[in-house]
Protein backbone atom coordinates (compact mmCIF):
# COMPACT_ATOMS: atom_id res chain seq x y z
CA UNK A 1 0.00 0.00 0.00
CA UNK A 2 1.49 3.34 -1.04
CA UNK A 3 1.92 5.85 2.15
CA UNK A 4 0.83 9.15 1.83
CA UNK A 5 3.06 11.79 2.44
CA UNK A 6 1.38 13.34 5.81
CA UNK A 7 2.45 9.50 7.18
CA UNK A 8 6.22 9.80 5.76
CA UNK A 9 6.59 13.20 7.05
CA UNK A 10 5.70 12.42 10.71
CA UNK A 11 7.06 9.31 10.49
CA UNK A 12 10.26 10.87 9.53
CA UNK A 13 10.75 13.21 12.43
CA UNK A 14 9.95 10.64 14.68
CA UNK A 15 12.56 8.74 13.88
CA UNK A 16 15.06 12.17 13.61
CA UNK A 17 13.88 12.78 17.48
CA UNK A 18 14.30 9.18 18.47
CA UNK A 19 17.85 8.51 16.44
CA UNK A 20 19.19 12.04 18.35
CA UNK A 21 17.93 10.55 21.46
CA UNK A 22 19.59 7.09 21.09
CA UNK A 23 23.47 8.41 21.91
CA UNK A 24 23.06 8.33 25.21
CA UNK A 25 21.60 5.63 27.65
CA UNK A 26 18.04 4.60 26.28
CA UNK A 27 15.17 4.39 28.44
CA UNK A 28 13.13 2.76 26.22
CA UNK A 29 10.16 0.65 27.11
CA UNK A 30 9.42 2.56 29.46
CA UNK A 31 5.17 3.27 30.78
CA UNK A 32 3.93 5.03 32.51
CA UNK A 33 1.79 5.31 36.31
CA UNK A 34 -0.60 2.86 37.20
CA UNK A 35 1.45 -0.75 38.43
CA UNK A 36 -1.82 -2.59 39.24
CA UNK A 37 -3.78 -4.81 36.66
CA UNK A 38 -6.58 -2.69 37.51
CA UNK A 39 -7.29 0.94 36.47
CA UNK A 40 -9.28 3.85 38.09
CA UNK A 41 -10.98 4.72 33.98
CA UNK A 42 -11.46 3.05 31.18
CA UNK A 43 -8.51 1.31 29.18
CA UNK A 44 -8.68 2.56 25.68
CA UNK A 45 -7.88 0.19 22.75
CA UNK A 46 -7.56 1.21 19.23
CA UNK A 47 -8.15 -1.75 16.54
CA UNK A 48 -9.89 -2.49 13.38
CA UNK A 49 -10.27 -6.02 13.71
CA UNK A 50 -13.88 -6.68 12.74
CA UNK A 51 -15.96 -7.75 15.33
CA UNK A 52 -13.73 -7.84 18.15
CA UNK A 53 -16.37 -6.43 20.77
CA UNK A 54 -17.45 -10.00 21.51
CA UNK A 55 -13.89 -11.23 22.59
CA UNK A 56 -13.52 -7.26 24.56
CA UNK A 57 -16.95 -8.32 26.24
CA UNK A 58 -15.82 -11.42 27.26
CA UNK A 59 -12.67 -9.85 28.41
CA UNK A 60 -15.03 -7.68 31.04
CA UNK A 61 -17.22 -10.08 31.94
CA UNK A 62 -14.60 -12.16 33.35
CA UNK A 63 -12.68 -9.43 34.95
CA UNK A 64 -15.08 -7.80 36.95
CA UNK A 65 -14.82 -3.95 37.11
CA UNK A 66 -12.36 -3.16 33.79
CA UNK A 67 -14.00 -1.40 31.53
CA UNK A 68 -12.37 -1.52 27.90
CA UNK A 69 -13.36 0.81 25.06
CA UNK A 70 -12.85 -0.30 21.53
CA UNK A 71 -11.91 2.58 19.14
CA UNK A 72 -11.36 2.39 15.35
CA UNK A 73 -9.44 5.67 14.48
CA UNK A 74 -9.15 4.07 10.47
CA UNK A 75 -6.95 1.24 8.97
CA UNK A 76 -3.69 1.05 7.80
CA UNK A 77 -2.06 4.75 7.44
CA UNK A 78 -5.09 6.21 8.68
CA UNK A 79 -4.47 3.93 12.11
CA UNK A 80 -0.55 5.06 12.71
CA UNK A 81 -0.93 8.18 11.42
CA UNK A 82 -3.37 9.33 14.04
CA UNK A 83 -1.30 7.46 16.53
CA UNK A 84 1.87 8.99 15.59
CA UNK A 85 0.03 12.31 15.47
CA UNK A 86 -1.13 11.63 19.67
CA UNK A 87 2.15 9.93 20.22
CA UNK A 88 3.83 13.37 19.07
CA UNK A 89 1.42 15.37 20.47
CA UNK A 90 2.24 13.72 24.28
CA UNK A 91 -1.34 13.38 25.26
CA UNK A 92 -4.44 11.02 23.87
CA UNK A 93 -3.10 8.32 22.54
CA UNK A 94 -4.18 4.90 23.46
CA UNK A 95 -3.75 2.25 26.40
CA UNK A 96 -3.82 -0.95 23.69
CA UNK A 97 -3.27 -0.38 20.09
CA UNK A 98 -3.75 -2.69 17.20
CA UNK A 99 0.41 -2.97 15.90
CA UNK A 100 0.84 -5.07 12.78
CA UNK A 101 4.30 -7.03 12.93
CA UNK A 102 6.20 -4.97 10.39
CA UNK A 103 5.51 -2.09 12.08
CA UNK A 104 6.66 -2.38 15.35
CA UNK A 105 10.46 -1.48 15.21
CA UNK A 106 9.34 1.92 13.90
CA UNK A 107 7.91 2.45 17.12
CA UNK A 108 9.85 0.90 19.18
CA UNK A 109 12.67 3.12 17.93
CA UNK A 110 10.61 5.99 19.15
CA UNK A 111 10.12 5.01 22.60
CA UNK A 112 6.20 4.51 21.71
CA UNK A 113 5.69 1.06 23.05
CA UNK A 114 6.49 -0.58 26.76
CA UNK A 115 8.86 -4.24 26.83
CA UNK A 116 6.22 -6.23 28.05
CA UNK A 117 8.35 -8.55 29.64
CA UNK A 118 7.75 -5.95 32.85
CA UNK A 119 4.64 -7.49 32.93
CA UNK A 120 5.38 -10.97 32.43
CA UNK A 121 4.83 -11.67 28.74
CA UNK A 122 8.07 -13.85 28.33
CA UNK A 123 5.83 -16.33 30.52
CA UNK A 124 3.82 -16.86 27.25
CA UNK A 125 6.47 -17.37 24.79
CA UNK A 126 5.33 -21.37 24.46
CA UNK A 127 1.48 -20.26 24.22
CA UNK A 128 2.02 -18.85 20.56
CA UNK A 129 3.49 -20.16 17.63
CA UNK A 130 7.27 -19.61 17.57
CA UNK A 131 6.98 -17.62 13.72
CA UNK A 132 4.27 -15.63 15.56
CA UNK A 133 6.10 -15.28 18.88
CA UNK A 134 9.19 -13.66 17.16
CA UNK A 135 7.77 -11.00 14.83
CA UNK A 136 7.19 -9.04 18.71
CA UNK A 137 11.09 -9.51 19.61
CA UNK A 138 12.90 -6.23 18.85
CA UNK A 139 16.31 -7.41 20.56
CA UNK A 140 16.21 -8.57 24.02
CA UNK A 141 12.33 -6.83 24.31
CA UNK A 142 8.82 -8.07 23.65
CA UNK A 143 6.95 -5.16 22.37
CA UNK A 144 3.67 -6.91 21.44
CA UNK A 145 1.12 -10.04 22.17
CA UNK A 146 0.60 -11.77 18.92
CA UNK A 147 -2.89 -12.22 17.59
CA UNK A 148 -2.98 -13.51 14.44
CA UNK A 149 -0.23 -14.59 11.62
CA UNK A 150 -0.18 -14.70 7.88
CA UNK A 151 1.88 -18.42 7.15
CA UNK A 152 2.35 -18.61 3.65
CA UNK A 153 0.18 -20.83 1.18
CA UNK A 154 -1.13 -21.24 -2.38
CA UNK A 155 -4.83 -20.76 -3.47
CA UNK A 156 -5.60 -22.23 -6.52
CA UNK A 157 -8.60 -22.66 -8.93
CA UNK A 158 -9.24 -26.59 -9.07
CA UNK A 159 -11.29 -26.56 -11.32
CA UNK A 160 -8.34 -24.77 -13.77
CA UNK A 161 -5.89 -27.08 -12.85
CA UNK A 162 -8.46 -30.17 -13.57
CA UNK A 163 -9.92 -29.08 -17.10
CA UNK A 164 -5.90 -28.61 -18.54
CA UNK A 165 -4.32 -31.83 -16.32
CA UNK A 166 -1.97 -30.04 -14.74
CA UNK A 167 -0.48 -31.13 -11.55
CA UNK A 168 -0.66 -28.59 -8.73
CA UNK A 169 3.11 -27.13 -8.35
CA UNK A 170 5.03 -27.91 -5.66
CA UNK A 171 8.17 -25.84 -6.55
CA UNK A 172 8.97 -22.44 -8.36
CA UNK A 173 10.26 -24.66 -11.25
CA UNK A 174 6.79 -26.56 -11.29
CA UNK A 175 5.17 -23.05 -10.97
CA UNK A 176 6.79 -21.75 -13.76
CA UNK A 177 6.29 -24.91 -16.28
CA UNK A 178 2.24 -24.70 -15.09
CA UNK A 179 2.35 -21.26 -16.07
CA UNK A 180 3.13 -21.68 -19.40
CA UNK A 181 0.57 -24.36 -19.80
CA UNK A 182 -1.77 -22.22 -18.45
CA UNK A 183 -1.19 -19.23 -20.61
CA UNK A 184 -0.75 -20.99 -23.16
CA UNK A 185 -4.59 -22.74 -23.05
CA UNK A 186 -5.82 -19.01 -23.07
CA UNK A 187 -3.80 -15.72 -23.45
CA UNK A 188 -5.80 -13.85 -21.26
CA UNK A 189 -5.30 -16.57 -18.71
CA UNK A 190 -2.25 -16.27 -15.96
CA UNK A 191 -1.35 -18.64 -13.56
CA UNK A 192 -1.22 -15.45 -10.68
CA UNK A 193 -0.53 -11.82 -10.46
CA UNK A 194 1.68 -9.91 -9.19
CA UNK A 195 1.16 -6.13 -7.16
CA UNK A 196 3.62 -3.48 -8.50
CA UNK A 197 2.44 -1.85 -5.12
CA UNK A 198 2.21 -5.11 -2.95
CA UNK A 199 5.85 -4.30 -1.08
CA UNK A 200 4.75 -6.72 1.69
CA UNK A 201 3.95 -9.80 -0.45
CA UNK A 202 7.16 -9.46 -2.27
CA UNK A 203 9.58 -9.32 1.10
CA UNK A 204 7.46 -12.03 1.75
CA UNK A 205 8.43 -14.04 -0.89
CA UNK A 206 12.12 -12.80 -0.79
CA UNK A 207 11.83 -14.01 2.76
CA UNK A 208 11.16 -17.48 1.58
CA UNK A 209 14.08 -17.68 -0.65
CA UNK A 210 16.16 -16.82 1.77
CA UNK A 211 16.98 -13.42 1.20
CA UNK A 212 17.61 -10.78 4.13
CA UNK A 213 18.15 -7.28 3.17
CA UNK A 214 17.52 -5.66 6.22
CA UNK A 215 19.52 -6.30 9.29
CA UNK A 216 19.34 -4.10 12.03
CA UNK A 217 22.54 -3.69 14.60
CA UNK A 218 21.28 -2.16 17.52
CA UNK A 219 19.39 1.02 17.37
CA UNK A 220 21.40 3.41 14.99
CA UNK A 221 23.18 0.92 12.73
CA UNK A 222 21.35 -0.75 9.49
CA UNK A 223 22.21 -2.94 6.78
CA UNK A 224 20.86 -2.62 3.71
CA UNK A 225 21.42 -5.18 1.01
CA UNK A 226 19.83 -6.59 -1.90
CA UNK A 227 22.66 -8.79 -3.55
CA UNK A 228 22.16 -11.98 -1.31
CA UNK A 229 21.76 -14.96 -3.05
CA UNK A 230 17.72 -15.55 -1.99
CA UNK A 231 17.09 -12.36 -3.95
CA UNK A 232 18.88 -13.47 -6.85
CA UNK A 233 16.85 -16.71 -6.60
CA UNK A 234 13.38 -14.78 -6.27
CA UNK A 235 14.73 -12.34 -8.81
CA UNK A 236 15.63 -15.51 -11.46
CA UNK A 237 12.24 -17.14 -11.08
CA UNK A 238 9.62 -14.04 -11.40
CA UNK A 239 12.24 -12.96 -13.91
CA UNK A 240 11.22 -15.59 -15.90
CA UNK A 241 7.58 -15.42 -14.69
CA UNK A 242 6.96 -11.57 -15.52
CA UNK A 243 8.97 -11.42 -19.07
CA UNK A 244 6.87 -14.51 -20.36
CA UNK A 245 3.68 -12.93 -19.11
CA UNK A 246 2.97 -15.57 -17.36
CA UNK A 247 1.90 -13.54 -14.41
CA UNK A 248 0.16 -9.97 -14.75
CA UNK A 249 1.66 -7.06 -12.53
CA UNK A 250 -1.69 -5.72 -11.63
CA UNK A 251 -2.39 -3.92 -8.26
CA UNK A 252 -4.55 -6.61 -6.24
CA UNK A 253 -7.44 -5.54 -3.79
CA UNK A 254 -9.32 -3.48 -6.60
CA UNK A 255 -12.45 -4.58 -8.52
CA UNK A 256 -10.37 -5.31 -11.50
CA UNK A 257 -8.48 -7.62 -9.67
CA UNK A 258 -11.36 -9.53 -7.88
CA UNK A 259 -12.98 -9.91 -10.86
CA UNK A 260 -10.13 -11.92 -12.55
CA UNK A 261 -10.09 -13.95 -9.71
CA UNK A 262 -13.79 -14.63 -10.27
CA UNK A 263 -13.50 -15.15 -13.68
CA UNK A 264 -10.51 -17.36 -13.74
CA UNK A 265 -8.33 -14.54 -15.49
CA UNK A 266 -6.01 -15.97 -12.46
CA UNK A 267 -5.33 -19.46 -11.19
CA UNK A 268 -3.50 -19.56 -7.67
CA UNK A 269 -2.87 -16.66 -5.65
CA UNK A 270 0.42 -16.82 -2.97
CA UNK A 271 -0.63 -15.43 0.35
CA UNK A 272 -0.96 -15.67 4.11
CA UNK A 273 -3.56 -18.35 5.28
CA UNK A 274 -5.92 -15.04 5.94
CA UNK A 275 -6.44 -15.11 2.03
CA UNK A 276 -9.36 -17.54 1.92
CA UNK A 277 -11.30 -16.20 4.42
CA UNK A 278 -10.74 -12.83 2.62
CA UNK A 279 -12.39 -14.17 -0.83
CA UNK A 280 -14.92 -15.85 0.80
CA UNK A 281 -16.24 -12.47 1.79
CA UNK A 282 -15.63 -10.62 -0.93
CA UNK A 283 -16.10 -13.06 -4.21
CA UNK A 284 -18.63 -15.88 -2.20
CA UNK A 285 -19.99 -17.00 -5.37
CA UNK A 286 -16.98 -18.91 -6.33
CA UNK A 287 -17.28 -21.03 -3.36
CA UNK A 288 -16.13 -24.69 -4.13
CA UNK A 289 -13.76 -23.85 -6.51
CA UNK A 290 -10.96 -22.81 -4.48
CA UNK A 291 -8.49 -25.15 -2.74
CA UNK A 292 -5.03 -24.18 -0.89
CA UNK A 293 -2.06 -26.01 -1.11
CA UNK A 294 1.74 -25.69 0.25
CA UNK A 295 3.38 -22.49 -1.58
CA UNK A 296 6.13 -23.40 -3.84
CA UNK A 297 9.20 -23.78 -2.55
CA UNK A 298 12.65 -23.82 -4.15
CA UNK A 299 13.40 -27.63 -3.45
CA UNK A 300 12.89 -27.53 0.40
CA UNK A 301 9.92 -26.89 2.57
CA UNK A 302 10.83 -23.67 3.77
CA UNK A 303 7.56 -20.87 3.75
CA UNK A 304 7.30 -17.38 5.64
CA UNK A 305 4.65 -14.79 6.98
CA UNK A 306 2.45 -12.47 5.01
CA UNK A 307 1.07 -10.01 7.27
CA UNK A 308 -0.03 -10.47 11.14
CA UNK A 309 -0.61 -8.50 13.84
CA UNK A 310 -0.30 -7.68 17.84
CA UNK A 311 -1.79 -5.64 20.48
CA UNK A 312 1.25 -3.71 22.29
CA UNK A 313 0.95 -1.20 25.16
CA UNK A 314 1.95 2.59 24.22
CA UNK A 315 4.54 4.68 26.61
CA UNK A 316 1.66 6.79 27.24
CA UNK A 317 -0.82 4.50 29.34
CA UNK A 318 -1.18 5.67 32.79
CA UNK A 319 -2.57 1.92 33.54
CA UNK A 320 0.22 0.08 31.59
CA UNK A 321 0.20 -3.03 34.06
CA UNK A 322 -3.92 -3.07 33.26
CA UNK A 323 -3.18 -2.86 29.56
CA UNK A 324 -0.71 -5.73 29.48
CA UNK A 325 -3.44 -8.08 31.12
CA UNK A 326 -5.93 -6.76 28.62
CA UNK A 327 -3.58 -7.64 26.11
CA UNK A 328 -2.22 -11.05 27.10
CA UNK A 329 -5.82 -12.39 28.16
CA UNK A 330 -6.82 -11.13 24.67
CA UNK A 331 -4.77 -13.27 22.55
CA UNK A 332 -3.58 -16.03 25.04
CA UNK A 333 -6.95 -17.27 26.56
CA UNK A 334 -8.50 -20.23 24.28
CA UNK A 335 -11.72 -18.75 24.89
CA UNK A 336 -10.62 -15.60 23.67
CA UNK A 337 -8.52 -16.88 20.37
CA UNK A 338 -11.56 -19.22 19.43
CA UNK A 339 -13.34 -16.18 18.98
CA UNK A 340 -11.05 -13.99 17.41
CA UNK A 341 -10.78 -16.84 14.58
CA UNK A 342 -14.29 -17.66 14.31
CA UNK A 343 -16.19 -14.05 14.89
CA UNK A 344 -13.24 -11.94 13.81
CA UNK A 345 -11.67 -14.57 10.78
CA UNK A 346 -8.62 -13.80 12.11
CA UNK A 347 -5.99 -16.82 11.71
CA UNK A 348 -4.86 -17.63 15.24
CA UNK A 349 -1.67 -17.32 16.68
CA UNK A 350 -1.74 -19.16 19.73
CA UNK A 351 -0.34 -22.56 19.66
CA UNK A 352 -3.05 -24.12 22.13
CA UNK A 353 -5.96 -23.12 19.02
CA UNK A 354 -3.76 -24.91 16.12
CA UNK A 355 -3.25 -27.70 17.51
CA UNK A 356 -6.99 -28.59 18.88
CA UNK A 357 -8.30 -31.47 16.56
CA UNK A 358 -11.42 -29.53 16.41
CA UNK A 359 -9.92 -26.87 14.71
CA UNK A 360 -7.29 -29.16 12.15
CA UNK A 361 -10.51 -31.57 11.39
CA UNK A 362 -12.98 -28.58 10.64
CA UNK A 363 -14.15 -28.70 6.91
CA UNK A 364 -14.29 -25.70 5.03
CA UNK A 365 -16.88 -25.37 2.71
CA UNK A 366 -15.37 -22.46 0.48
CA UNK A 367 -12.54 -24.36 -0.27
CA UNK A 368 -14.81 -27.37 -1.08
CA UNK A 369 -15.16 -29.30 2.38
CA UNK A 370 -11.26 -29.28 2.45
CA UNK A 371 -9.33 -29.25 5.71
CA UNK A 372 -7.20 -26.16 4.86
CA UNK A 373 -6.13 -25.80 8.35
CA UNK A 374 -3.85 -28.57 8.25
CA UNK A 375 -2.15 -27.30 5.16
CA UNK A 376 -1.84 -23.85 7.20
CA UNK A 377 -0.39 -25.21 10.25
CA UNK A 378 2.19 -27.41 8.62
CA UNK A 379 3.29 -23.90 6.75
CA UNK A 380 3.37 -21.91 10.28
CA UNK A 381 6.18 -24.91 11.34
CA UNK A 382 8.27 -24.53 8.07
CA UNK A 383 8.36 -20.35 8.35
CA UNK A 384 12.07 -19.38 7.92
CA UNK A 385 13.80 -17.76 10.97
CA UNK A 386 16.05 -14.05 10.44
CA UNK A 387 13.94 -11.67 8.56
CA UNK A 388 13.72 -8.41 9.93
CA UNK A 389 11.79 -5.36 8.44
CA UNK A 390 13.13 -1.69 8.54
CA UNK A 391 12.80 0.75 11.13
CA UNK A 392 11.07 3.12 8.86
CA UNK A 393 8.63 0.67 6.88
CA UNK A 394 6.13 3.41 5.85
CA UNK A 395 9.23 4.59 3.62
CA UNK A 396 10.46 1.65 2.72
CA UNK A 397 7.00 0.21 1.19
CA UNK A 398 6.30 3.76 -0.39
CA UNK A 399 9.33 3.80 -2.86
CA UNK A 400 9.01 0.16 -4.03
CA UNK A 401 6.13 0.92 -6.63
CA UNK A 402 8.70 3.46 -7.76
CA UNK A 403 11.80 0.95 -8.12
CA UNK A 404 10.69 -2.93 -7.96
CA UNK A 405 7.55 -1.94 -8.76
CA UNK A 406 8.56 0.01 -11.99
CA UNK A 407 10.41 -2.73 -13.21
CA UNK A 408 7.53 -5.06 -12.79
CA UNK A 409 5.00 -3.12 -15.08
CA UNK A 410 8.21 -2.58 -17.63
CA UNK A 411 8.89 -6.40 -17.69
CA UNK A 412 12.64 -5.54 -17.37
CA UNK A 413 15.22 -6.81 -14.67
CA UNK A 414 13.37 -7.49 -11.26
CA UNK A 415 17.06 -7.69 -9.42
CA UNK A 416 18.12 -4.27 -11.29
CA UNK A 417 14.65 -3.20 -9.69
CA UNK A 418 15.59 -4.29 -5.96
CA UNK A 419 18.75 -3.02 -6.74
CA UNK A 420 17.03 0.83 -7.17
CA UNK A 421 15.01 -0.21 -4.22
CA UNK A 422 17.88 -1.06 -1.63
CA UNK A 423 19.74 2.32 -3.00
CA UNK A 424 16.86 4.67 -2.26
CA UNK A 425 16.23 2.98 1.40
CA UNK A 426 20.12 3.38 2.11
CA UNK A 427 20.25 6.79 1.21
CA UNK A 428 17.49 7.46 3.20
CA UNK A 429 18.30 5.76 6.42
CA UNK A 430 21.24 7.92 6.39
CA UNK A 431 19.46 10.97 6.04
CA UNK A 432 17.46 9.92 8.86
CA UNK A 433 20.68 9.45 10.80
CA UNK A 434 21.13 5.55 10.37
CA UNK A 435 24.57 4.53 10.29
CA UNK A 436 24.13 2.65 7.16
CA UNK A 437 26.05 -0.15 5.30
CA UNK A 438 25.22 -2.35 2.09
CA UNK A 439 25.62 -2.21 -1.41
Amino acid sequence: MIRSRSTLAAASVALAMALSACSGDSGAGGGGGGGGTTCDGPLTFWTWVPNIQSAVDLYEQTHPGTDVQVVNVGQGDEHYTQLRTVLTAGTGAPDAVQMEFKNIPAFVLTESLVDLREHGAAELENQFLPSAWRQVLVGEGIYGIPQDTGPMVMMYRKDIFDSLGIPVPTTWDEYVEAGRRIHASDPNRFIGHIGPDDAGGIQSLLWQAGSRPFQRQGETAITIDFSDEGAARWAKTFNTLVSEQLVEPVPGFTDEWYRGLTEGRYATWVAGAWAPTFLQTVIPQTEGLWRVAPMPNYGEPVTAENGGSSVAVTTQSECPAAAADFAKWLNGDPAAAKLLNEVSLLYPATSGLVESQEWLNAPMPFLGGQLANQVYVESSRQVAEGWQYTPFQDYTESVFPDTVGQAMVGRTDLQAGLNAWGERLRSYATEQGFQVQGS
